[in-house]
């Protein structure tokens, strides 16, 4: 049965006066009068950092000198994004509450007894999802290491087994949910988007940014964080997306392309910036035209963040999300899921997946390094059409 995304027409909303304030209360602090702020820079926000779960501390049984464990400290918390040791932080919190819960030692080196209770308390206990225990069992097996301690065999028979039943178990519970969570961004909810957006209380400028940003995230696949700033206050130069860092070229027959310079992008593996290109294709949603019409209004500045309201403030993905849920959300059922910034990303999945694009081209467009992208492909797909098909057909061709 093919999954089917929901949106009710209804002149009558049924939002709760609580909730309307809220909204009204967050598209003021969202309403601009003149330029007025401006955010300040802050560096340090890296993808990679030397504050780990790698310290000196750690490596006392190595009999190390001072300078020399500092330094490999430095260089194990550099091995490892700052994301993922935050999770591994987690899972020795978990891994204590487990063996609190279970009255069960957990001395490294774990055994597979140890490792077996410990994926019971997570799946029972705290109910969590397969993917989550797998990532905890990654956390304590990086403990082993970061401890001089040479990790056991995490993935015996019977553990790979324990986790396949938990992944099938996670998949009947998915369907039986009706898929609920986040929505795929569909051409047809892009083009009601665009509608609602103009009813927004912003200012002209700012519906284009709005618009703008919405069309570069659908057309090039973006995570939302490879767009917008964290915060309204401050940006770090070295990994936010500048004004300079995003340019536009024409070629010879006049047809323009954006050029996104993502100085760390989720799927690489070093320090050098991807260059991400998205088109021109003369349709409803076509991105170089959202955005033209936005920089057409408003001088973006080389050094401040790319994406800003008239007054200066930095559009935020959290602020994005607010506009989401007030404009397409009120005529989404929540009992199916809702529309976010990821849905952006999932969307144009999901319409290559329907248009018959190949897993490998859907792979390529997105930017996916695994084929973590099936998981977002919500709509059933068609019968596989030729691979010839242009992109610019799913702007609007309806």
């Amino acid at each position: 049965m093919g999954y089917q995304v929901q949106i009710r027409f209804s002149a009558n909303n049924n939002i709760a006066k609580s909730k309307q304030l809220r909204y009204s209360q967050a598209l003021t602090r969202l309403s601009v009068i003149g330029r007025s702020f401006t955010p300040r820079a802050e560096r340090g926000r890296k993808k990679y950092s030397t504050i780990g779960g790698c310290t000196e501390s750690l490596l006392t049984d190595l009999q190390l000198p001072s300078d020399m464990a500092k330094s490999i400290a430095d260089l194990g918390n550099l091995g490892v994004a700052q994301s993922t040791w935050n999770t591994y932080k987690t899972a020795q919190q978990m891994l204590l509450k487990c063996a609190k819960d279970t009255k069960t030692s957990m001395e490294m080196p774990i055994t597979e007894r140890q490792i077996i209770i410990f994926i019971d308390w997570l799946a029972r206990t705290r109910n969590l999802k397969g993917t989550t225990i797998d990532s905890y069992l990654s956390g304590v097996r990086q403990l082993h290491i970061v401890r001089g301690i040479q990790p056991p065999d995490f993935r015996t028979g019977l553990v790979k087994l324990v986790l396949k039943g938990l992944s099938n178990r996670d998949g009947v519970r998915s369907r039986a949910e009706h898929l609920t969570g986040r929505l795929p961004m569909t051409t047809n909810v892009m083009l009601l988007l665009q509608r609602l957006i103009r009813e927004l209380d912003l200012s002209g400028k700012d519906k284009a940014l709005v618009w703008a940003v919405a069309t570069l995230a659908f057309a090039g696949a973006f995570r939302i964080s490879e767009l917008l700033c964290r915060t309204e206050s401050s940006f770090d130069p070295d990994f936010d997306l500048l004004g300079k860092n995003l340019t536009t070229t024409r070629d010879k027959n006049g047809n323009m392309t954006i050029h996104v310079v993502l100085k760390c992008p989720k799927e690489s593996k070093n320090t050098a910036p991807t260059t991400v290109d998205v088109f021109q294709n003369d349709g409803p949603l076509c991105p170089v035209a959202a955005l033209k019409k936005w920089q057409d209004q408003l001088c973006t500045l080389d050094d401040l963040p790319g994406f800003r309201f008239e007054n200066g403030t930095p559009l935020t993905g959290a602020k994005m999300n607010i506009l989401l849920d007030r404009t397409v959300g009120r005529y989404t059922d929540k009992s199916i899921g809702k529309f976010t910034t990821h849905s952006f990303r999932i969307g144009l999945a999901t319409e290559l997946a329907r248009m018959g694009f190949s897993d490998d081209e859907i792979k390529e467009a997105g930017r996916w390094s695994s084929r973590a992208f099936e998981a977002y492909i919500r709509l059933k797909r068609t019968k596989r059409a030729e691979v010839a098909k242009s992109i610019r057909a799913l702007n609007g061709k309806h």
